[in-house]
């Protein structure tokens, strides 16, 4: 059976030899589509399959207290105060280590008079311990070290040690200032970690974010991962926290009222949402759709060589060959061509893998550094069984049929061929197959792109490339409460509104110009049944110059000015959708209003209305919830709960300059940052950029995903084309006697065309029908998901529809066309004789 198999081999390499354009154009369409599932199943199991490395990783959980009215996995309202993270860790049996954490947050950092914001985690002192990772340099945090009020230790990455420490050996014991207080340096972590996500230091998160009462103004929020004890299931730890969860809701109703139901989830999950996964698997059934393609492509050129190999075959088997023999020739040729192909399609997802983890990486935005992709032996695996599908796929069915082919009949002397009606009627319901499956991933490809730039062309209301912005944070060692933010932000807007580069200036909570917040809002006068009939509105705290800056036009009313304050008067500004949506074609000022959230038992101060702007969009580019409400208050502004008796100043803010005479925003980045210095030496500023670029990076992500998708869209129409291209071709190759009996008998160039025409619009025509309708009938049912991927155009936009059909029909044309016109340039003399 061996020497059998390596003479199948021998005879398989010199066919596919001589048949040099098939065997090229074949191994072009499998690398193609083999490569590209290689390089996109190299992305999903990278962020999705591949989990973490860390010892006992599938014990790592993440716990949260969530509202069960309306809860699904992918969308649910949580809470996770430090008080409530310090009871759950005081009475919870389930885990053997339960952690705090906030992960890519800032830490301004001031080492030999330079000072730096830096992106930092803080997390309890055991977190290392229980995810089993360990310093490899100095030592790991102490629980003396997680209290309020110490002195910060801290942690280095190695990339960090390495970039601005040198590398120095004697690294631990070195003294740093960190968020306003002394800290030191007491350890550095083993090189290429940056768990959670792409953090370059750690710190104890109580020194930063202590418990505190969950009634506090300042209530810190916290993020959870927690390892469970071996044999504790998901379920039995969810219902152990769900019990504690209502108890909570018993004894604080103000605060814990809602949040009555445990959620215990794999940590992996936690940073992979619902977009995300759909997403990547979307991509992935995009590359499955194009390999499917290029297999069909495939049969259909086996199917043309079986026809031209019918005499060779016959002979063969008048020679002795049985049928399985010459089966087992035909899928060994085609297992050559699927695995030539397979080493290319490596080579082309190795490419892939390589430029994917640099685009991203490099990315304003990137993805935690633990998702990597890479060609792991699981994905070279999957390598194997698609090379192993295509050549079943592809080579079977062709073998199998030209197999059945009579002998006799065959080596008659002017035989006019063996393609039976069955394998007509298969070739040309492949080639419909490819029309429905390239129609689907158009569509799909077409509606990314149109939502990314549909983003691109959005309206902020203002122009986002005519000011500069910078954020900065206030941390705890040098403003631990708002009375010291306060005489900061008011001493950094008189110098900046001094500083002659500066026409006009502003600061604002909104993080870097693309959200602020959202509230459930009642208005003054108006009954609410239950809480889901109050409304959602977006909302910002500005200080005065903020419209001005922005060039936002005031439609009625006034601005806010420097008197402005909730302790002398609760007041706010509202945009045209808001007033328009809430109080019709009436006057909004002087009306009151109020937030509250969304359990109803934390309500607002009323506030009174006293000037309408356009529209600014005050929503990221995604969403697609929003109905553009939105209100201001002033910047030191209470938006929930009842007013303090004195100002609130935020912890981060966003500065806002207006260039004077003319200059380009980002030529103001020095001047900004001198007039932070004098107000403050040791702060950083971060995010410095326009909210054009702020924006632009925002989406960078999707852009990439919107490009990949338009390439496979484009190869699905380039594979779709090369296979009505080949059948048709085929068809009038196999047709040549009939049509030269038809021209012999009278029949014009014109009526030869219009047959070979009306196959391929046959065939077009079906695949259009099933794949537009199959398409929208996905999109129909799928609204809401889909929606969540492509925000800003419909699923079902008649526009895409129509484009599709219409590219795919010029394209059906072209790919028929040629094949046509040669059919009515046969010689019917010539075509006779031949026969």
């Amino acid at each position: 059976m061996f020497d059998s198999f390596l003479q199948d081999i021998r005879i398989g390499l010199r066919v596919l030899a001589k048949e040099k354009g098939f065997c090229a154009l074949a191994v072009f369409v499998l690398a193609v589509g083999i490569g590209f599932v290689t390089t996109q199943f190299a992305v999903v199991d990278g962020v999705l399959l591949r989990g973490f490395s860390f010892p006992d990783s599938d014990r790592l959980v993440d716990v949260q207290m969530v509202d069960p009215k309306g809860f699904t996995p992918n969308n649910f309202n949580s809470t996770m105060t430090t008080s409530d993270f310090a009871d759950l860790r005081d009475n919870l049996t389930s885990f053997e280590g339960f952690t705090a954490y906030l992960n890519g947050s800032t830490v301004n950092m001031t080492y030999n008079g330079q000072p730096k914001r830096l992106t930092g985690g803080y997390v309890s002192h055991d977190f290392f311990t229980n995810l089993g990772v360990q310093p490899v340099i100095g030592r790991n945090f102490r629980p003396e070290e997680d209290q309020p009020g110490v002195e910060k230790a801290v942690l280095l990455s190695d990339a960090l040690w390495r970039s601005e420490f040198g590398a120095r050996p004697d690294i631990v014991g070195q003294a740093v200032r960190v968020n306003g207080r002394a800290g030191v340096i007491v350890g550095v972590m083993p090189p290429k970690f940056n768990f959670p996500t792409n953090e370059q230091l750690w710190i104890p998160v109580s020194t930063e974010f202590p418990v505190r009462a969950r009634n506090d103004r300042y209530v810190n929020g916290v993020s959870v991962l927690a390892k469970l004890k071996p044999g504790v299931s998901f379920e039995q730890a969810e219902s152990e926290v769900s019990a504690l969860a209502r108890k909570f809701a018993e004894q604080y109703p103000d605060t814990n009222a809602p949040y009555t139901k445990g959620y215990v989830r794999p940590l992996l999950k936690s940073f992979t949402g619902a977009n995300l996964t759909g997403m990547l698997y979307t991509m992935l059934s995009f590359c499955v759709g194009v390999l499917l393609i290029a297999c069909v492509n495939v049969m259909n050129m086996q199917f043309a060589r079986a026809t031209l190999r019918a005499k060779e075959l016959s002979i063969r088997s008048a020679l002795g060959a049985t049928r399985i023999r010459l089966i087992r020739q035909m899928l060994t040729e085609s297992f050559i061509l699927s695995l030539i192909g397979a080493v290319m399609g490596i080579a082309i997802a190795a490419w892939g893998t390589d430029f994917l983890t640099a685009y991203t990486q490099n990315s304003s935005n990137p993805p935690p550094s633990w998702m990597t992709f890479e060609l792991s032996p699981k994905v070279l695996s999957l390598v194997i069984g698609l090379t192993l599908l295509a050549t079943l796929f592809s080579g079977f069915v062709p073998a199998w049929l030209a197999s059945r082919t009579s002998s006799i009949e065959v080596l008659k002397e002017g035989g006019r061929g063996n393609t039976s009606r069955s394998v007509l009627i298969l070739t040309r319901s492949l080639v419909i197959f490819q029309i429905v499956v390239t129609c689907v991933l158009l569509i799909g490809a077409m509606l990314q792109v149109q939502s990314i730039i549909r983003q691109q062309e959005i309206d902020y209301g203002y122009d986002t490339g005519a000011v500069l912005t910078a954020r900065m944070g206030l941390m705890e060692g040098s403003y631990p409460d708002s009375a010291s933010r306060k005489p900061f932000y008011d001493q950094l807007l008189r110098e900046m509104r001094a500083t002659p580069p500066f026409e006009s200036v502003a600061l604002t909570n909104r993080f870097r110009m693309v959200f602020s917040g959202d509230t459930r809002i009642e208005i003054e006068g108006v009954s609410y049944a239950s809480d889901d009939d109050r409304t959602e509105a977006q909302f910002e705290n500005i200080s005065p110059g903020f419209f001005k800056t922005l060039g936002v036009k005031l439609l009625e009313g006034r601005s806010f000015t420097d008197e402005d304050s909730d302790q002398r008067e609760v007041v706010a500004i509202v945009n045209a959708t808001f007033a328009r949506r809430h109080f019709g074609n009436g006057s909004a000022l002087g009306r009151r209003f109020r937030s509250n959230s969304n359990n109803g038992t934390n309500p607002g101060p009323w506030r009174q209305i006293i000037g309408v702007v356009s529209d600014v969009r005050m929503q990221d580019p995604f969403d697609t919830r929003s109905d553009g409400s939105g209100f201001y208050t002033p910047f030191y502004g209470t938006v929930f709960g009842a007013v303090a008796d004195e100002p609130q100043a935020p912890q981060f803010a966003t500065a806002i300059v207006k260039p004077r005479g003319g200059q380009r925003p980002e030529a103001l980045a020095g001047a900004l940052q001198a007039v932070v210095n004098k107000v403050d030496p040791n702060l950083p500023l971060y995010f410095v950029t326009t909210p054009k670029v702020a924006l632009d990076a925002f989406m960078s992500q999707n852009r990439l995903a919107a490009g990949m998708f338009a390439v496979f869209g484009g190869v699905a129409v380039l594979l779709a084309a090369v296979g009505l291209y080949g059948v048709m071709s085929f068809s009038v190759n196999q047709r040549t006697q009939e049509f030269g009996v038809r021209m012999a008998l009278g029949a014009d160039a014109a009526r030869i065309m219009r047959m070979v025409l009306r196959q391929g619009a046959w065939q077009l025509g079906i695949g259009l029908t099933l794949g537009l309708g199959f398409s929208l009938v996905v999109a129909i049912l799928a609204r809401d998901g889909i929606s969540q991927v492509t925000p800003q155009i419909s699923p079902s936009d008649p526009a895409t529809y129509t484009a599709v059909g219409l590219l795919l029909a010029v394209v059906a044309l072209v790919a028929t066309l040629v094949p046509a016109l040669r059919a009515t340039r046969v010689d019917p003399m010539i075509a006779l004789r031949a026969e």
